[in-house]
């Protein structure tokens, strides 16, 4: 799952805008609450079901308005959900009742991580090894094999340390709650994209996008009521 949430990702923002890929990410929710009720048997409440109205419906509105549309784009964002959510909810419960020694949050993803690779290994050699000679000529004529290089190890340990400290956070929260506070990030890279990359955004765009980080933040907000009723419930039956 861990791999198929990533090449699902790369897929999609290769197919369209990094900026629709993140407005479709933001369903993220809507799937790991229904995998959260199928695979643990977790309830969800009225208030935290009908918060997730709006991110279903923001994402629909951004995604039919969005100028950089395509099928393949959105089908990669939308596997790569339901696989992230899938790989959330199963890390959750691995942490819960730990199996083997030493196996800490961060070393947890340290194994996804190898595991990961290993799968994805034989894809790409199959996929792109015929090809990738002509590709790493063609990208070092334009910048220094160096560069690149020096580029692609940079942003491949920022993204390994981001990934460690979602996994120290997921350790923390529901998994919903953890998928919420990526819906967040969300809003972060889709400003780097728009002010960066000059992606356009149309009106329904701005308004869709605004809908799901608002029903994020109504979710969240359902989900922390939750917690805290059940907090207080515990405390008062164990006074009794």
């Amino acid at each position: 799952m861990h791999a198929i949430g990533h090449i699902g990702a790369v897929v999609s923002a290769g197919a369209g805008a990094v900026s629709f890929t993140q407005i479709v990410k933001a369903a993220e929710p809507v799937c790991t609450a229904g995998l959260s009720w199928a695979i643990l048997g977790s309830s969800i409440s009225a208030p935290a079901l009908a918060a997730l109205i709006p991110i279903v419906a923001g994402v629909a509105i951004a995604s039919v308005s969005e100028l950089s549309f395509t099928w393949m784009s959105f089908g990669g964002a939308m596997l790569s959900n339901l696989a992230f959510a899938t790989r959330n909810i199963l890390s959750r419960a691995s942490m819960d009742k730990p199996t083997g020694e030493n196996m800490t949050p961060e070393n947890l993803f340290g194994v996804l991580t190898a595991m990961s690779f290993l799968w994805a290994l034989p894809l790409a050699l199959i996929l792109e090894g015929p090809v990738a000679l002509g590709k790493w000529t063609a990208a070092t004529a334009v910048n220094p094999a160096s560069h690149i290089i020096k580029y692609t190890v940079s942003t491949g340990l920022y993204f390994y340390l981001y990934n460690e400290v979602a996994m120290l956070a997921l350790n923390n929260v529901n998994p919903v709650t953890h998928a919420v506070a990526n819906t967040l990030k969300r809003v972060v890279i889709l400003l780097a994209c728009v002010v960066f990359f000059k992606t356009p955004m149309t009106t329904f765009s701005v308004v869709g996008s605004s809908i799901a980080i608002i029903g994020s933040y109504l979710y969240s907000m359902a989900k922390g009521r939750e917690k805290a009723l059940a907090k207080a419930a515990a405390a008062k039956e164990g006074q009794q």
